[in-house]
């Protein structure tokens, strides 16, 4: 194999782990949701606010807030108030555990 082709399958594979990474972080229908400001914009609580949603958790002064999505429409409206990325509930949960917050629901 010449060494443009061991390059070549290096970059193809790390495109496509990238692609699969990313996919996997986009949120899919209700639930928690990591909400990550722009450095340049608003801050993460301002964003929540602006798309009326619900906070979960939030530092003051930071870039990440915790949200839950009810409806579908909420992850567009959270880009429109300008949100950098909006992670799926799987990050979320992640934010919250490191933050010491349980987001698990009681029955």
């Amino acid at each position: 194999m010449s060494r443009f082709a061991k390059g070549f399958a290096a970059v193809y594979f790390l495109i496509c782990s990238a692609v699969v990474l990313f996919a996997s972080l986009v949120p899919n229908g209700t639930g928690p949701v990591a909400v990550f400001a722009k450095p340049w914009g608003k801050s993460a609580i301002e964003i929540v606010a602006a798309a009326e949603a619900p906070v979960i958790f939030v530092r003051s002064g930071s870039w990440i807030a915790l949200t839950e999505s009810t409806d579908t429409e909420l992850v567009s409206r959270l880009y429109e108030a300008g949100a950098g990325f909006v992670a799926s509930s799987a990050v979320a949960m992640a934010c919250a555990r490191l933050s010491g917050l349980s987001l698990e629901k009681n029955t």
